[in-house]
């Protein structure tokens, strides 16, 4: 005789092969384990009945993914895949280069948990370093058939892959879990028109400040810009803000009141206004100093290599940049040296101005055209999981969206994450914010050219340049 846990397994497992969408459950914190043991600590049910956390007065329909009843029900269909396509799983995965010696350990634990018991079938999962989250969701979109099966991207590609129909749902199996596991808004980064498309990894997507606390003595010291260029000048040092980068110095844009939103499909933006000049003004302001107190160029190196040399030998005392240069940071002056803070102010127009940013999540999905839909989304909810999570935390510095990894010790305590929950009320999310036409206008260079001429443009040439950049995103 069937058992109800087996039949409400069945049926879960078989909507994993046609990728069936979710309905929605109320958000939940529970425990989940994925370290390779086949067991799991949780409150929730095997046959996806309800659990309630205590505390939090909600429930939600969950399963024990890594119970061994369904360690065995996914591995009969890992099964079932492999046999379909000669006898081996073999997956791709993309990630960044500087993650993947990390993701290599976690594919390995999930190639152990999830290895035949009968030997029929093997794993073949290779992982490339060449495609990260700025780059991965474009390139999928690209060649679909030709990606990667488990990749990694920023949010703001997640419209981009759903209306190319190259990102697969996730299966309801995996996603009540996600939603009860992890905070509502990066649930919602990952959700379009009420359907998951990607499980939430990292909640750190944005830019903030770092700085030596030897040449800041304070969170005063931080809280102007102006001051803080000053400040590192008299150190013999300097202030990194890349200008050339659009990504960065929307920074100035927002804060100086520029709209930049996508919506329905368009990309809309207000740089030829007198929001826009007051902007490219204020970086020149800053550009005047390029070279005494402040460097707004990574030398054609790319803002990590700039950040990690800048702190390594001495020049810099400060960075805006994410969490993921946090650890190279503590190497090279020491943890103790490190502060964190949200971005200072800027003169803009006769005044002093918080600065806003971008700020989003790194996602993964899973390719809608992968010969091992099963094993594909059971690797991508594995590292997404919250000891996965923890452990990249441990080795990278990325900060969790896990509600339980959220709440470990050490990550509370890391001034980054203090400085990410500072720095939100003033960011914007770029899925709501940005496609890819932004990124191939000319905002980074203008930015660039401004470095480089150190601010010396008048408010004409100013506007020309603005009107040109306004005309690629309207064109």
């Amino acid at each position: 005789m069937v058992t109800k846990t087996k039949r409400v397994l069945a049926v879960i497992l078989t909507g994993m092969m046609a990728a069936t969408a979710l309905a929605g459950c109320t958000q939940t914190t529970k425990t989940e384990s994925g370290s390779g043991t086949g067991t799991a600590s949780t409150a929730s049910t095997a046959d996806g009945g309800e659990s309630k956390s205590e505390g939090d007065g909600g429930s939600g329909s969950t399963v024990d993914v890594y119970s061994d009843e369904m360690t065995a029900n996914i591995k009969a269909k890992m099964k079932e895949e492999a046999a379909a396509n000669g006898g081996t799983i073999e997956l791709k995965v993309w990630c960044a280069s500087a993650d993947l010696k990390f993701e290599k350990t976690l594919i390995e634990e999930f190639k152990e948990l999830y290895k035949s018991d009968d030997g029929s079938y093997e794993f073949k999962i290779r992982s490339s370093g060449a495609i990260g989250e700025p780059d991965a969701g474009g390139k999928i979109v690209e060649s679909p058939k030709d990606g990667a099966d488990v990749f990694n991207f920023a949010d703001d590609q997640l419209s981009t892959l759903v209306e190319a129909k190259a990102i697969a749902p996730v299966i309801e199996l995996f996603n009540s879990n996600v939603k009860a596991n992890n905070t509502k808004e990066t649930v919602d980064a990952c959700t379009i028109d009420g359907t998951a498309y990607a499980f939430p990894k990292t909640s750190d997507n944005g830019y903030f400040l770092y700085y030596d606390k030897r040449v800041f003595k304070d969170d005063s010291a931080v809280a102007s810009l102006d001051d803080m260029i000053k400040t590192a000048k008299d150190a013999g040092k300097n202030v990194y803000f890349n200008l050339g980068n659009a990504w960065y110095n929307a920074a100035f844009y927002f804060s100086a009141g520029v709209t930049i939103k996508y919506e329905n499909g368009k990309q809309t933006t207000t740089f030829n206004t007198d929001e826009g000049l007051n902007a490219a003004k204020a970086m020149c302001h800053v550009a005047e100093n390029a070279g005494a107190g402040f460097t707004g160029s990574d030398g054609g190196s790319g803002d990590n290599t700039a950040v990690e040399k800048g702190f390594n030998d001495g020049t810099l005392a400060a960075a805006v940049i994410g969490t993921w240069e946090g650890p190279a940071i503590k190497k090279a002056i020491g943890e103790e040296n490190v502060g964190a803070a949200k971005l200072p102010t800027a003169l803009i127009g006769d005044k002093q101005v918080q600065l806003e940013s971008f700020g989003g999540y790194k996602l993964i999905g899973v390719n809608q055209f992968t010969k091992f839909p099963v094993t594909s989304q059971a690797l991508a909810y594995y590292l997404g999981n919250t000891q996965s999570q923890l452990k990249r935390y441990a080795e990278r510095g990325l900060i969790p969206t896990s509600n339980e990894a959220l709440s470990d010790t050490k990550v509370q305590a890391d001034p980054a994450k203090k400085a990410i929950e500072d720095q939100t009320p003033f960011s914007h999310g770029q899925g709501s914010s940005v496609s890819g036409k932004y990124w191939s206008t000319n905002v980074g260079g203008f930015g660039g050219e401004i470095v480089t001429k150190k601010g010396a443009f008048t408010d004409d040439q100013l506007k020309d340049s603005l009107a040109k950049i306004q005309e690629q995103i309207d064109t």
